[in-house]
């Protein structure tokens, strides 16, 4: 009985130690890609002259940000090349575990300096890195194998492989149980989701045009994420179902980042995959294993024998329930600022994307009166220098694209901070003549699916002094 809760244990619940190092690599590569994309507009997201002052971090997020502690750019570049250098610690597998520990916390603070321009990619990018934290990511295809010269164990079965495994099933299948929204009934869910221009790729405007095959592949998502994380754990033929399921959330993957921009998302999904590939790639059993492995292998069966695979059993069992049952309760046990911490430090428990659709698609636009009373857009108008075009590229970025919409909710007073921003960057960049007398933000509406008309309202209003005083 307890060969064979060994078994399905092994299979269901263990990860190959070289899977551990494809995905110790894969998450460093992710790391130095996330940071090199989030270093182009480094001083607008972190320093204190950016748009996020740090009297705008709220809690609980001001507490676990290390850049908290300086709002200088000097500060943030350090910040930024210490993670790097960490990143690049993981990658090659030099003293993987402080490696990875130190990503872990510096991926916390980054995140949580400015949470206003984050995604669902960026919390499952933490969920990985706090489990990789008790996993041996430096067994194999490392410096520290290599300098250690120790057989490591090929088959690694824990609470924490357990936990890693689960995370992943748990941010699919949690999104399409909570899938409520009655869009997702009627078959106009995607209808909806593609409707929101500012996201939407060619693909996506290509399938807009068949709103049949929309309503047929809106259900078909719900089932799929919420049936193909559960084959992922079918206690018998367990290789045969994650060989069709993997490819099958790959291509999952491929078709939503080619119809709606998804950032690197559907990479930090696939990474997420690799564990899984233990049983695909790597069979369990290894035809044959190093000499002194098999020594040290069987020493250990003798000692502890199937009461060691038992006890990570029932331990893998109930940190997975843990992750299961915070997702099930959607985030309604835990008070809000004890959600967002365990959500900082990789321990998600809330699951919801496109679960509530907008049925309106918005577009943000600063608009100003110069002193030779002329219109302008503060952010495309007479982009002719280098800061005007860096401005408009950030405001195209795709981290920028909610973020005033997410930060207003926050902070009342983020409509005019921005403004002000916006003006003093126009003014540095133009004659006194030419300087801005007026400005103001508004949003404009439009409905999705129907006829309505667009709809303009108007944030802010407010006026600026030209000329500074003499």
């Amino acid at each position: 009985m307890l060969r064979r809760l060994h078994r399905i244990l092994r299979d269901l619940f263990s990860i190959d130690a070289r899977c551990l190092g494809v995905l110790r690599i894969a998450l460093a590569l992710l790391l130095l890609t996330d940071l090199l994309l989030r270093s182009r507009f480094i001083s607008e997201t972190c320093a204190d002259d950016g748009l996020l002052p740090r009297n705008f971090v709220p809690a609980p997020a001001c507490w676990m940000s290390l850049q908290m502690l300086d709002g200088s750019l000097a500060f943030q570049l350090v910040h930024f090349l210490v993670a790097g250098l960490g990143s690049l610690m993981l990658l090659i597998g030099f003293r993987t575990r402080t490696a990875t520990i130190l990503c872990w916390i510096l991926t916390i603070s980054l995140h949580a300096r400015n949470e206003f321009i984050l995604d669902a990619g960026d919390d499952l990018l933490r969920s990985l890195l706090f489990w990789s934290v008790f996993l041996p990511l430096g067994a194999r295809y490392s410096l520290d194998s290599r300098r250690q010269r120790t057989a490591a164990t090929l088959i690694v079965l824990s609470p924490a492989t357990a936990a890693l495994l689960l995370q992943f099933s748990t941010v699919y299948f949690t999104a399409g149980w909570f899938k409520t929204d009655p869009a997702w009934s009627d078959g106009t869910a995607i209808e909806y989701a593609l409707g929101q221009t500012q996201w939407i790729l060619p693909a996506g405007e290509f399938l807009r045009q068949y709103p049949a095959i929309l309503k047929l592949l809106t259900p078909a998502i719900v089932w799929f994420e919420i049936i193909a994380p559960v084959l992922l754990f079918m206690p018998f033929r367990t290789r045969t179902f994650r060989m069709m399921v993997i490819p099958a959330f790959w291509f999952f993957q491929a078709s939503l980042a080619t119809c709606i921009s998804l950032h690197i998302f559907p990479l930090i999904a696939a990474v997420g995959t690799i564990p899984f590939l233990s049983s695909v790639i790597w069979p369990n059993r290894p035809k044959r294993m190093p000499d002194n492995l098999e020594r040290r292998n069987n020493s250990a069966r003798n000692i502890r024998g199937n009461s060691v695979a038992l006890r990570n059993g029932l331990l893998a069992t109930l940190a997975t329930s843990i992750i299961w049952f915070q997702a099930a309760n959607f985030g309604k046990s835990l008070f809000p600022v004890q959600e967002r911490v365990l959500s900082l430090l990789g321990w998600n428990v809330i699951w919801s994307m496109y679960s509530n659709l907008p049925r309106d698609k918005f577009q943000f636009s600063a608009e100003a009166t110069l002193q030779d009373n002329s219109r302008v857009d503060l952010v495309n108008s007479e982009v002719t220098t280098m800061e005007r075009l860096r401005l408009q590229q950030f405001h195209l970025s795709y981290r920028n694209r909610y973020f005033l919409q997410t930060a207003s909710a926050a902070f009342p007073e983020m409509p005019t901070y921005y403004l002000t921003c916006l003006v003093f960057q126009w003014n540095q960049c133009h004659a006194p003549e030419r300087w801005v007398v007026r400005g103001n933000i508004a949003v404009t509406t439009e409905p999705i699916g129907t006829a309505g008309p667009a709809q303009t309202r108007i944030l802010l209003d407010t006026a600026f002094r030209a000329v500074p005083a003499e």
